[in-house]
């Protein structure tokens, strides 16, 4: 079980107000905290810094990843296909963080969803290591700049000072981590 999921549930046994996240025996299966349903407009990021570790889940359904939950149905869809699940394995311009802070991409977990299928979501995991954790005063979730007709981003965010959830309004991507 990832650092990330464990701080999660964690969380979750302590705070009543993340009660709509629910876990199953296939998600221990999968090591994977998964939202309880799947809405389109709405994503989730999770956070957890511990340590020199900085950790980012993303739970978004592929209408707000890609604009379409079907299969690609001309070039120009199937090459946005193949851009996005770049960018999502890459783990590029997800996130920004002080610079002081010393942080870099250690790994990009990503698994591409199958289209067509009915709904479907992507949920990629990043992990940063930081030279400088004490400087991570914020992160901003460039991610949202890149997905499309987010009407709510919900932020579960675990650091040694806080936990607590946030929601993102109105073109907003910086998340306090103190």
């Amino acid at each position: 079980m990832s650092l990330l999921t464990r701080l999660l549930l964690a969380l979750i046994s302590l705070s009543p107000f993340l009660s709509p996240f629910t876990l199953t025996a296939a998600d221990q299966e999968t090591d994977s905290l998964e939202h309880g349903k799947h809405e389109h407009g709405a994503v989730t990021f999770n956070i957890a810094l511990d340590g020199d570790t900085l950790s980012l889940e993303l739970d978004a359904p592929a209408i707000n990843v890609l604009g379409f939950e079907r299969s690609p149905r001309n070039d120009a869809e199937r090459k946005l296909v193949t851009d996005t699940h770049a960018w999502l394995a890459g783990g590029r311009e997800m996130l920004a963080v002080p610079s002081n802070a010393g942080c870099r991409l250690q790994s990009a977990n990503f698994s591409a969803p199958k289209l067509g299928t009915g709904h479907a979501d992507y949920q990629p995991r990043y992990t940063f290591r930081c030279s400088n954790p004490a400087a991570l005063a914020w992160v901003e979730i460039w991610a949202l700049r890149k997905l499309k007709e987010v009407e709510r981003a919900e932020v579960n965010l675990i650091t040694p000072q806080v936990q607590r959830q946030q929601t993102l309004q109105g073109g907003e991507l910086r998340v306090p981590l103190k």
